[in-house]
């Protein structure tokens, strides 16, 4: 049957050539060369269709209509293009690898972990050793490389050590821990002995370094609600000292953490009039109007945020979008 179909598709696309060849065709002859030609096309895509592999002939109508029009639209070219194609794909296949899988070395961290941000291995890969790897040496070797790592990314990796059964492992993150810790009490102490005790600025990085220790997740329970009392105080004398919408907001986000929400919008309306873009305090002040039950507000501020698609902040505004209408 294919080759009566081929001999079928020859003889109607030669007679097309011959009526297209002739000179001063009439509307009859043109309807004769679109019927020779649509009839050559016809057995070209059932001949195809013939040929095609079961799982692209479905659906029937979208495989012949695509074959079809192909082969009508650019007569010659269009047939012998697909029959190239078609012959290509099905005797002259892509060969598949028979190895389903090959063995890898076991990769060792670096020897220098300073590098470690711009190496293969990175926080997710310290954080992968840490949970499952079951050697002890190489989750010592992973903690000691989290020193390396920016704090707010090594913090979270060194509480996961802290939960690791042996002792070795559980006293090196400790001791990292506390060296970031007693560093930043360090800068606050040395800060608190220079004499411009007057200066806003002094106030507030004190501030600032008291909110990091909250921030980074060193500080918990009483200890963490001390570290932002601090800050506190530390921030209202700075906005005391000289009024400036970094120490409003500042002194706004302690609030919220202290869930001291009427007080918190106070300060964040006012880093808003002072000059801050709404962007920068719509967070926190979706945040406050959450808390306090006014959700119709808070879906009103989140739609301030930024639109950046992949941005977590993104996603929170459309998932209020959503909830709102």
């Amino acid at each position: 049957m294919k080759i009566w179909l081929i001999l079928q598709t020859i003889l109607f696309e030669s007679a097309s050539l011959y009526l297209l060849g002739t000179q001063e065709l009439t509307l009859v002859g043109w309807l004769s060369y679109a019927a020779s030609h649509g009839a050559a096309a016809g057995t070209f895509t059932f001949l195809c269709y013939l040929a095609l592999p079961n799982r692209y002939k479905l659906p029937v109508t979208s495989a012949l209509a695509f074959i079809f029009v192909i082969a009508f639209s650019m007569p010659i070219v269009g047939m012998i293009g697909l029959a190239t194609i078609f012959i290509t794909a099905l005797y002259f296949p892509k060969e598949h690898s028979k190895v389903l899988w090959k063995s890898s070395d076991v990769l060792e961290l670096p020897l220098h972990p300073e590098h470690i941000e711009h190496d293969r291995y990175g926080a997710a890969a310290l954080k992968d050793i840490l949970l499952f790897n079951p050697s002890d040496e190489r989750r010592q070797i992973a903690v000691n490389a989290c020193r390396f790592l920016p704090e707010r990314i090594a913090i979270p990796l060194l509480k996961i050590a802290l939960t690791d059964k042996v002792d070795d492992v559980r006293l090196l993150a400790y001791a990292a821990i506390e060296k970031i810790e007693f560093s930043i009490n360090r800068q606050i102490e040395l800060l608190k002995r220079e004499k411009a005790d007057k200066r806003a600025s002094m106030h507030f990085q004190i501030a600032e370094l008291y909110w990091e220790l909250c921030y980074l997740g060193i500080a918990d329970g009483p200890l963490r609600l001390h570290y932002l009392g601090q800050a506190k105080q530390y921030l209202i004398t700075a906005h005391q000292l000289t009024p400036s919408p970094r120490s409003a907001l500042q002194l706004g986000k302690v609030l919220l953490e202290l869930q001291q929400y009427d007080d918190a919008v106070k300060y964040l309306e006012e880093a808003l009039h002072s000059g801050l873009l709404m962007k920068q305090v719509a967070p926190y002040l979706a945040e406050a109007a959450f808390a306090q039950g006014d959700y119709d507000h808070a879906a009103l501020l989140v739609s301030h945020l930024p639109t950046e698609k992949g941005e977590a902040l993104n996603e929170l505004r459309e998932f209020w979008r959503r909830e709102r209408y």
